[in-house]
């Protein structure tokens, strides 16, 4: 078998293998076989057609078989031998050479990177303080959280901060729109997710009380079968309950589980003071990799891009799962998607790149005990047996990727700690 090397660009490279004759024979004599012990043939009992019939029947398939196997049976060896990783998945033509066959590869590969200076990154950091009213603020949240909805009595009116109960039906120049109706609909007033006009008119309504609402939907409106038209509702208010907060006492926070009102106090300064040191750790990875790719002519795979773009939006995609949508729309979006994906698919490839060299460069790797420790996690995480989740990973060649994730972490903390923080002001 002979391998040649091509460079086509800086992330390209095209690897050429031409087979010896013999090898080539070999391979059409293993398909022939095959398809003389599998093929029927009529006027010819199993195995026992002439070579001649078989081939002129299955030319076809021979031809395209044999391609199938050549690439099978040598790719690997070639690749090795060329010193060639593909970052995805080769584009294979076939080729013939005077009397011999096979093919060529056009494989993306990682680029060679001049690596910037990464000791001494300059980062801002916010300085991490906690007031009595970011306190105050936190304790606000858990009153909203623990509050009570009691049904309110006799003639009040429903007001902003109310739960209200609403039935609906809407009306089109006098026609009911089927698919704009509720029995039971409920809302919070005050909150921004009504519309302006609707809100409006359930204010002052009473318990059993009923009204007409004009709304006119926006132009872009996301359902587009009543975006720009103009509805009326006949909305009953069939319950409102108002919010009742807690006191704040030593009674709320032992509800909470704390000992005291100061321990419950000082347990969310703790808390909020965790929060901000987890915030700000991810500032310093973003700007520190932000650092990295600015400072590296880092060429990105096309291939590679659109397949990490792919995945992308694969996964963005499963959230929207169950939406109806017309295909239009539905195009739309995707191509809305595709735009914002890409300036982030692209910078996380050049990182990756960057941080891969780094750790070469500074002899970082994951050891087997971090991969064992990292999987524990994940198993403890979903509560399955350690040894399922390993052979998961092992099963599906998800090791590897582990390994890389735990590198990157690696090398980032490296970064971080030769990093020079300056607070802001």
């Amino acid at each position: 078998m002979n391998v040649e090397v091509q460079s086509l660009d800086q992330v390209r490279k095209k690897v050429e293998v031409i087979l010896p004759e013999e090898a080539v024979k070999e391979l059409e004599s293993e398909i022939f076989a095959e398809l003389k012990k599998q093929a029927k043939i009529k006027g010819f009992r199993p195995g026992k057609a002439p070579k001649s019939i078989i081939t002129s029947l299955y030319k076809d398939y021979i031809e395209d078989e044999l391609k199938k196997r050549m690439v099978q049976t040598t790719m690997g060896e070639a690749l090795f031998t060329a010193k060639v990783t593909p970052l995805v998945e080769p584009i294979v033509e076939f080729v013939e050479k005077e009397r011999n066959r096979g093919y060529t590869l056009e494989c993306e590969v990682e680029p060679e990177i001049e690596l910037p200076s990464y000791k001494g990154l300059e980062v801002e950091v916010e300085k991490i303080t906690v007031t009595d009213e970011d306190i105050a603020h936190r304790i606000d949240g858990l009153r909203n959280m623990h509050a009570e909805m009691i049904m309110k009595e006799g003639d009040q009116g429903a007001v902003k901060g109310d739960f209200v109960i609403v039935k609906y039906q809407a009306y089109d120049d006098g026609k009911p729109v089927k698919e704009v109706a509720t029995e039971a609909y409920p809302l919070e007033l005050g909150t921004t997710t009504l519309l302006p006009e609707f809100e409006a008119g359930l204010y002052g309504m009473k318990s059993g009380e009923e009204r007409d609402i004009d709304v006119n939907f926006p132009d872009d409106y996301p359902d587009k079968d009543i975006a720009s038209r103009k509805l009326v509702f006949k909305v009953t208010l069939k319950e409102i309950r108002e919010k009742r907060l807690p006191e704040v006492n030593e009674e709320f926070a032992k509800d909470l589980s704390f000992e005291s009102l100061e321990v419950m106090k000082e347990g969310l300064k703790k808390e909020i003071e965790a929060e901000r040191e987890s915030n700000r750790k991810k500032s310093i990875t973003e700007q520190l990799i932000k650092h990295i790719v600015t400072g590296t002519d880092v060429p990105v795979p096309q291939g590679l891009l659109e397949k990490r773009i792919e995945a992308m939006m694969g996964e963005a995609k499963s959230r929207f799962k169950g939406q109806r949508m017309a295909e239009e729309e539905e195009i739309a979006i995707e191509n809305v998607m595709r735009e914002q994906f890409k300036p982030r698919a692209e910078v996380g490839i050049k990182a990756e790149m960057v941080l891969a060299r780094i750790a070469a460069a500074e002899g970082i790797k994951a050891e087997d005990n971090e991969v064992d420790e990292k999987i524990k996690a994940m198993a403890e995480e979903v509560k399955r047996p350690y040894q399922e989740v390993h052979d998961f990973y092992e099963q599906y060649n998800m090791l590897g990727g582990l390994k890389q994730g735990i590198a990157e972490e690696k090398t980032i903390d490296f970064l971080r700690e030769h990093a020079i923080f300056k607070e802001k002001e």
